[in-house]
C-alpha cells in the first residue's frame, strides 16, 4: 500500500514540507505498514527555491540585495556548479512582508532588488538561471528588475525616472545598455505561479492587485499606468509579449520587461517545472491514493497552480486524488468536477473563522494529523489488511 502526498504550502501557517509531514505522522500512528512517498512542491512562489535547492542538492550564497523598497535585505542564489544552474526567488525579497501591502506601498515599490539579485548571481557565470516568479507586493511590470541591467526610462525633459508605478505615465523615452556577452549567452527560464495574462476577462493581474495593497477604487488607474508602461515599452521594444499573453500577469507583471532585457527569455509553469524536477509523476507509480492541497481552493487554482498540475499527472496515469485545503470558495462542486478530485477536504469550516491565528493553526495541525488517520484506514479497507 502506497500514498503519495504532494502539497504546496498552507500560506501564512505551513510550508509544503510540514503539511506532507503531518498527515505522514496520521498515516503512520494508524498503519505503519503504508508506505509514504513526500513530494512537498511549489508553483515558483514563496518557498519554491528552497524547496528545488533540497531536491536537486543545491548549495545556498546569502547576498545582500535591496528589498521593494530599497532596504538593505539579504536572500539566497542557491547554486549547482556541477550543472552550472543558480535559481532565484522573487518572493524572498518582494514578498513576505503583508505590513507593506499599502496602496503607497504598492505605487512606490519596484523590483530592482530582484534584478540586483540576479546580478549578484553572474559572477558564478551560470550557464542557466531559473527564475521562480510570484508571491511579489509589487506591480511594476518588471520596470525595476530591468533597470538593474540597464534599462532607463526617461521623461519628456530627459529626466531619468524612478521605477514605479507612480511614474509610469510619465515615461517618453527608453535606453538600454547593451548587456555582456556572457549574459546573453546565459539561458533564463522564469517559473511563473500562474500563467494569467497582465490584460483580459477571468483572472489577470487586476486580480492579485487587491492584496498587493491596491483599493477597488485604484485598481482601473494601476492598470492603466501598466498600459501606458507596456505601450511605451512596446514601442522601443517591438519583440515584449502582449498584455493578453499568458503568464504575464505573474509576479506584477515581471515577465515583461524580462523579455525586453533578456529577447530568449523562456517562460514556463513553475509547478510544471518543479513536478519535473523533483519526479512528481514518476512517484506515482504503484500508489493506491494521490493526496494534494494548498491554502485556498479558489479560481486560482485552475491558472497553473500546484493542485491543477497534480491533478493532470493524477489523470493522465489514472490514480484517485484526494485534495486537503485551508479553505474553499463557493464553486466548490465545480472546482472538485474540473480538477477530477474524488474528494475534498476542508480545515477551516464556516463559523470558525473568529478564531485567533494561533488557535487556528493549532486546530490545524490537530485536523492534518486526523485526516492522515482517515486516509491511512481508506486505504487499508481497501487493501483489506
Amino acid at each position: 500500500m502506497r500514498i503519495v502526498l504532494a502539497f504546496d504550502k498552507f500560506k501564512g501557517t505551513f510550508s509544503a514540507r510540514q503539511v506532507c509531514e503531518l498527515v505522514a505522522e496520521g498515516i503512520r500512528n494508524r498503519n505503519p505498514k503504508i508506505e509514504i512517498i513526500q513530494r512537498p512542491m511549489a508553483d515558483g512562489g514563496e518557498g519554491s527555491a528552497a524547496l528545488l535547492a533540497a531536491s536537486l542538492g543545491m548549495e545556498s550564497l546569502r547576498v545582500e540585495v535591496s528589498d521593494l523598497l530599497g532596504r538593505t535585505t539579504e536572500a539566497n542564489v542557491y547554486w549547482q556548479n556541477a550543472r552550472r544552474l543558480a535559481v532565484l526567488e522573487s518572493a524572498e525579497i518582494l514578498g513576505n512582508a503583508k505590513s507593506l501591502a499599502t496602496e503607497e506601498g504598492l505605487l512606490n515599490s519596484n523590483t530592482w532588488g530582484f534584478g540586483r539579485l540576479l546580478q549578484k548571481a553572474f559572477p558564478l557565470r551560470p550557464q542557466e538561471v531559473w527564475l521562480c516568479i510570484g508571491g511579489t507586493l509589487t506591480a511594476d511590470a518588471g520596470w525595476g528588475f530591468a533597470s538593474a541591467f540597464g534599462l532607463s526610462a526617461y521623461d519628456d525633459l530627459g529626466n531619468r525616472l524612478k521605477p514605479c508605478i507612480e511614474n509610469m505615465h510619465k515615461i517618453k523615452t527608453f535606453q538600454q545598455e547593451d548587456l555582456p556577452e556572457y549574459m546573453k549567452k546565459c539561458r533564463i527560464t522564469a517559473l511563473c505561479d500562474v500563467n494569467a495574462p497582465a490584460k483580459g476577462a477571468g483572472v489577470s493581474l487586476a486580480s492579485f492587485l487587491k492584496q498587493k495593497g491596491a483599493s477597488d477604487n485604484n485598481i482601473p488607474y494601476v492598470e492603466k499606468q501598466i498600459f501606458h508602461f507596456w505601450n511605451s515599452l512596446k514601442n522601443y521594444c517591438p519583440t515584449i509579449p502582449r498584455l493578453e499573453d499568458a503568464f504575464t500577469g505573474a509576479g506584477g507583471g515581471i515577465c515583461i520587461s524580462l523579455s525586453a532585457v533578456f529577447p530568449n527569455l523562456k517562460i514556463e509553469m513553475g509547478s510544471k517545472k518543479i513536478a519535473k524536477a523533483i519526479a512528481l509523476a514518476p512517484s506515482f507509480s504503484g500508489s493506491d491514493l494521490i493526496v494534494c492541497g494548498e491554502g485556498s481552493l479558489d479560481d486560482l487554482t485552475l491558472y497553473g497552480k500546484v493542485v491543477s498540475t497534480v491533478s493532470d499527472l493524477a489523470i493522465q496515469n489514472h490514480h484517485k486524488l484526494i485534495g486537503i485545503f485551508g479553505k474553499v470558495t463557493k464553486n466548490k462542486q465545480e472546482l472538485k468536477s474540473k480538477l477530477g478530485l474524488s474528494e475534498i477536504i476542508t480545515l477551516i469550516e464556516e463559523g470558525h473563522t473568529g478564531l485567533t491565528a494561533n488557535e487556528l493553526m493549532k486546530n490545524s495541525k490537530i485536523k492534518l494529523y486526523h485526516i492522515g488517520q482517515d486516509l491511512a484506514d481508506k486505504i487499508t479497507k481497501k487493501g483489506g489488511h
